[in-house]
């Protein structure tokens, strides 16, 4: 008779015992499934690429693309039976600097010489050249060109130039200093060459 409240009892206890221990288990569900939500909280970084672009690209303004090409042009277009040296061509390109820039070109009392030029002038060749804007070499407002030549005979003989020279130039931003000792005609250009450096390759 006494066994069946022992079981009862028991059974009693065992269910009270068992609803506790399942308390628990919920509990840590609930806030183990809190810190999936946290990575979200790291998608406002994704704007960042847009903000390169706030600077612009000054390459793109064509007129001082133009006149980079154009000075580049002249300045390794030479004569070498008219031109005493290379910088006669240099004297040439003054019209499209600044006058306080073209007042700093100034030829040496040197002629050229090397087999390249001696050989053009013996063939009474003029040297050919191609032009190309180096865009992975712009900083701001500095322009780069790389001019390579043909020599060029009346003939039709032709054969490639030594070597490459790449021109830096950088330009006034408006038309406010046209006036040079070459050149007294009224300037229509919007830009002029405030400075340029080149290096010989």
């Amino acid at each position: 008779m006494k066994h069946p409240k022992i079981f009862a009892l028991a059974l009693a206890v065992g269910l009270v015992t068992g609803l506790a221990g399942c308390t628990p288990v919920s509990t840590e569900t609930e806030a183990s499934g809190i810190p999936s939500v946290a990575p979200t909280t790291a998608s406002p970084t994704t704007p960042a690429p847009s903000a390169s672009h706030e600077h612009g690209d000054p390459v793109d303004d064509p007129a001082k693309i133009e006149l980079a090409k154009q000075a580049a042009t002249i300045m390794t277009t030479w004569d070498p039976n008219k031109d005493f040296n290379r910088t006669a061509a240099e004297m040439r390109a003054r019209k499209l600097m600044t006058s306080k820039r073209a007042k700093q070109v100034i030829a040496p009392e040197r002629p050229a010489t090397g087999v390249e030029w001696l050989t053009a002038a013996e063939k009474k060749a003029t040297s050919k050249p191609t032009v190309k804007l180096m865009t992975e070499h712009h900083e701001q407002d500095t322009f780069a060109v790389t001019a390579t030549w043909q020599w060029v005979t009346k003939d039709g003989e032709s054969w490639a130039g030594e070597g490459k020279q790449t021109f830096f130039f950088t330009f006034t931003d408006t038309d406010t200093d046209t006036d040079t000792d070459t050149d007294t005609d009224t300037d229509t250009e919007p830009y002029k060459i405030r400075d340029y450096v080149s290096s010989v390759l």
